[in-house]
């Protein structure tokens, strides 16, 4: 939500969320996605990206997408996308963003020092200062949190800074 809003805010003239389920089983919160539509973003459901198109010049001119069709639930309890045999279509564009990621990075936490992890892979960190357990490391954002907005992301980017400071000012 936020990568498609950020586009639409920075002059696109149609950001579109390509989605293989429909808005119903998208896991967002409501109020990003009625928000964004808001915004003038497009949700456009049933459809799969499977890969970028580039035109002459290298630079992406489309993006191809299989159409698909729910069925019976997964694991989770929301209905699966299934492929429509033979319903792909290409969707012209300028920009493609993938913003995908839903899980942990498992190389986040490998990067150095060792810092303890939650059961999902996220690190641990102070709630209040982004310290983590390897104390030359803070963290914030979603690698600690899970998925969750921009304006937190930042909230732990700023008290991180602090803590930062304080830690090498001696405080």
């Amino acid at each position: 939500m936020d990568a498609v809003r950020t586009a639409k805010r920075l002059g696109a003239e149609h950001a579109i969320i390509a989605y293989r389920r429909t808005e119903d089983e998208m896991p967002c919160r409501r109020a990003e996605l009625h928000h964004a539509k808001a915004e003038g973003v497009e949700v456009l459901p049933l459809v799969s990206p499977l890969e970028f198109v580039a035109g002459e010049d290298g630079s992406v001119c489309a993006v191809k997408v299989q159409k698909m069709e729910l069925g019976e639930p997964d694991e989770s309890g929301r209905r699966r996308p299934v492929p429509i045999e033979g319903a792909i279509e290409e969707i012209p564009c300028d920009v493609a963003i993938s913003a995908i990621g839903t899980n942990a990075n498992p190389f986040a936490a490998k990067i150095g020092g060792k810092m303890e992890l939650n059961k999902w892979g996220y690190i641990v960190a102070d709630e209040e200062t982004g310290q983590t357990t390897d104390p030359r490391i803070w963290a914030g954002g979603d690698i600690v949190t899970g998925a969750a907005t921009v304006i937190l992301a930042m909230g732990a980017g700023k008290k991180a800074a602090a803590s930062i400071t304080k830690s090498l000012l001696g405080e």
